[in-house]
């Protein structure tokens, strides 16, 4: 008989060494019954893109899609993964998913998500949206980032700090 495992414990400590060790974090999730939880897989499927181990973090972020088709944390990561994939159409439907679902599936995005991070993640997927449209459509690029700005203006937070930093010199001289 497997012992009962206390999975806020568990999920503490996976976020506590994620950062530190992605394989021993990840294997800590795969103690919990990881197969029917969207919110697990999507853990799963983070930590196999953070090791740029994209086949694996896609198998587990479809099995994740097929729980729950818009939970936003599911959403992020497959979007990530598309782009890398050069499937761009996938990950600009993926990133507008988000910013369509809003605030409204917060319960059931999971452990540490409130409204401060849902609103993040809807903030960070319009910059998102910038970074995969400026080429193609500059005008709706813009117009993402401006409200990305809007957003940080109005204190949300972003989990995208460092790219933002990254590409905020390369417009600096576009008129928003």
């Amino acid at each position: 008989m497997k012992p009962i495992l206390n999975k806020d414990k568990i999920l503490d400590e996976y976020f506590n060494i994620y950062f530190e060790d992605t394989t021993k974090a990840r294997e800590l999730i795969k103690k919990l019954d990881y197969k029917n939880d969207p919110n697990l897989l999507s853990e799963i499927a983070t930590s196999y893109f953070d090791e740029n181990k994209l086949r694996l973090a896609e198998r587990y972020a479809f099995k994740a899609i097929v729980l729950d088709y818009l939970n936003p944390k599911t959403l992020w990561i497959l979007g990530l993964i598309k782009w890398d994939y050069g499937q761009i159409d996938n990950a600009i439907f993926s990133f507008q998913e988000i910013i369509r679902i809003g605030k409204r599936r917060i319960e059931k995005t999971g452990y540490g998500e409130d409204e401060e991070v849902a609103l993040a993640r809807i903030n960070d997927s319009k910059f998102q949206l910038y970074r995969l449209l400026k080429d193609t459509k500059p005008a709706v690029a813009k117009r993402y980032l401006r409200e990305y700005e809007k957003g940080l203006e109005k204190g949300y937070l972003t989990l995208m700090d460092y790219y933002y930093k990254q590409i905020s010199s390369d417009v600096s001289g576009v008129k928003k």
